[in-house]
């Protein structure tokens, strides 16, 4: 049984607070992202793939890392564009978390579906919405290094809560870790001044 459904069944069917989410996030302990995304392979809610309208937990190494300022290796990525060579997504993980959840209530709001459990957005769909700009990343197929963990709406507050974001920056082979803090700093600035 996945964390999601843990989870969700806890809850038995009611509406509770962010707090109260918090705290059964916060009960699972350190949680790995390889982890949860091995619980979905063995779930079969992860995919090769990544799925449109639907929150996606993946491994990435970033081909240039040492052009990025820092890069999220294990992104939580809402896809809203595709290309030839892989898609354009929204990171949550460069949200702080209660930012991530207030994107989350934007765009479930405007665009969510309960019956097909996913949201219909397009980046030109939400592009307006200030928390968007620093959350879009460009992500290349070649450089993804594992399934794509689908977390569907019913999960995806959930899922913004997890605790597995990992940043680092400089070259992939001298890498080094990036605090989250630090990188929640510059989104409120980006969507604060536009810098």
């Amino acid at each position: 049984m996945s964390i999601f459904t843990d989870i969700r069944e806890s809850a038995e069917g009611r509406e509770l607070s962010l707090r109260w989410y918090r705290e059964r996030v916060g009960e699972l302990g350190k949680l790995k992202a390889r982890q949860v995304i091995r619980q979905g392979k063995e779930d079969a809610t992860a995919r090769i793939r990544p799925t449109y309208g639907m929150l996606n937990l993946f491994h990435y190494r970033p081909t240039k890392a040492e052009r990025l300022p820092y890069y999220d290796i294990f992104p939580l990525t809402l896809p809203v564009e595709k290309h030839t060579d892989g898609f354009t997504g929204l990171n949550f993980h460069y949200l702080s978390i209660p930012m991530r959840v207030r994107l989350l209530e934007i765009i479930a709001a405007g665009f969510g579906d309960e019956s097909s459990q996913r949201m219909n957005v397009t980046y030109s769909k939400i592009k307006r919405f200030s928390y968007i700009k620093p959350t879009i990343r460009r992500y290349k197929a070649k450089a993804v290094g594992s399934l794509f963990l689908q977390i569907p709406l019913e999960d995806m507050l959930v899922g913004a809560l997890l605790p597995v974001q990992v940043f680092y920056k400089g070259r992939w082979s001298a890498k080094s870790l990036v605090l989250p803090t630090e990188v929640w700093r510059d989104s409120r600035r980006k969507i604060n001044y536009g810098t």
